[in-house]
């Protein structure tokens, strides 16, 4: 009978393996001159180092979404390290940060590593109280926020981001197509976006969508929705909505079947490689009428009203108050973005890492658009007679106005009503 004792095993094999083989190519962004440009701007705020913890953040200044804390002092980008609490060896073959930036452990060892602070900096628009108050306690030093310092970096998209962005929004072609494929009169909204979902995850797309805000989640399919759901307006951060299937997702798509006539509106965010597009069409069950096609053209000019208007120097409330003037010419103020209680000042906000970065594209907001913002406009007219319609594409602002990103068909799609729900 042979010995069959295993070998003793080396647990640090495991580790030597790939662990980036199998996924999307990345651009080669440098990660220590992001630090650098922090570490600058964070001189000019009342601070003496930010401490960063979003998976987020993490992603944009150190390369890798593993748990951990990144330790920024203002003007010393030198004596910056990302402290990681567990998977120290995972992090380090993502490759963001050189291995002597990478240290293993939790608070503890951040605080055994900190000199004296009075004030640190923390995102805390992204990061729960209780870790901001433990971080504040371990380090013994006041919380002050520096959200605004982290956005308005990470606001202006590097070459590389742009083309993370573009590859987003490319992957809408997709869930267009597989809208055409499936969407008929009897199937329900909730099956075409099984169509949809299935189709975009299939090709590469990642099925999570990433928030800025923490009250904010999507289906993984978006907000598909037809008919008589589409004006019925859910929760005070969308304008089209859907009604869901349940309390706890209150929108996106539900079982109402489709029918001959309805309006369909699939407004998507699409995650490619953590970058989000952000893309909607109109369809129409059957062929539109000439009442149907009227009030689709007249919600493109809207959104031709709002994208001729960016520039670099502009205020951020600019493309809105440009598409309310327009809709106010055309008579249907009434309907943009929202009516009555549930309308909303605002025709579109920024992408990246997050579905929703700043700025958002508001009435009142003096931000100014600067050149490498990547911006989507979504322009709505919701009427509960007439109907929905959008048209929502990605941009890129550049010196002399934008480069549209986003390239599906913006004309009015009609699925043809032959074919019917098995």
């Amino acid at each position: 009978m042979s010995d069959s004792t295993p070998e003793p095993y080396d647990r640090t094999v495991a580790h030597e393996r790939d662990v980036t083989r199998y996924r999307h190519s990345y651009p080669d962004f440098d990660y220590e001159t992001r630090i650098a440009d922090l570490a600058r701007r964070l001189e000019s705020t009342d601070v003496d180092a930010a401490v960063l913890s979003n998976y987020v953040d993490l992603a944009y200044y150190a390369g890798t979404g593993q748990p951990a804390n990144l330790y920024v002092p203002a003007g010393d980008p030198d004596r910056a390290r990302l402290f990681v609490r567990r998977a120290v060896a995972f992090a380090k073959q993502e490759g963001g940060l050189p291995e002597d930036r990478l240290v293993g452990g939790g608070l503890t060892a951040l605080a055994d590593y900190v000199d004296a602070v009075d004030a640190v900096g923390l995102p805390l628009d992204a990061i729960p109280a209780s870790l901001a108050s433990k971080l504040a306690a371990v380090l013994g030093a006041e919380p002050i926020d520096v959200s605004d310092v982290v956005s308005t970096q990470r606001a202006v998209k590097e070459e590389g981001e742009v083309e993370l962005l573009t590859a987003a929004a490319d992957l809408y072609e997709v869930a267009h197509e597989a809208i055409r494929r499936r969407a008929a009169p009897g199937v329900t909204e909730k099956e075409v976006a099984g169509e949809v979902i299935g189709s975009l995850v299939s090709a590469g797309m990642d099925d999570r969508v990433f928030f800025r805000r923490w009250d904010a989640r999507l289906p993984a399919a978006g907000l598909i929705a037809a008919g008589d759901t589409l004006p019925l307006v859910s929760g005070h951060a969308m304008t089209v909505t859907g009604t869901g299937t349940s309390r706890t997702m209150p929108w996106g798509p539900s079982n109402r079947s489709l029918d001959a006539g309805d309006f369909l509106v699939a407004d998507l965010a699409l995650n490619w490689a953590g970058y989000h597009g952000d893309v909607a069409r109109t369809y129409v069950i059957g062929s539109a009428t000439s009442a149907q096609r009227e009030w689709y053209r007249t919600v493109r000019e809207i959104h031709e009203a709002a994208r001729a208007s960016i520039e670099p120097g502009v205020p951020a409330e600019e493309p809105y108050l440009a598409a309310h003037e327009r809709a106010e010419d055309l008579g249907v103020a009434d309907w943009l973005c929202g009516y009555a209680e549930m309308q909303a000042p605002y025709v579109g906000h920024a992408i990246g890492l997050e579905a929703d970065e700043e700025p958002t594209l508001v009435r009142g907001n003096e931000t100014e658009l600067r050149e490498g913002m990547v911006l989507t406009i979504e322009p709505k007219l919701i009427h509960p007679d007439r109907g929905t319609v959008v048209i929502e594409d990605d941009y890129l602002v550049t010196a002399d106005g934008t480069e549209r990103l986003s390239t599906t068909t913006r004309e009015l799609t009609e699925i043809p009503v032959e074919r019917t729900a098995p």
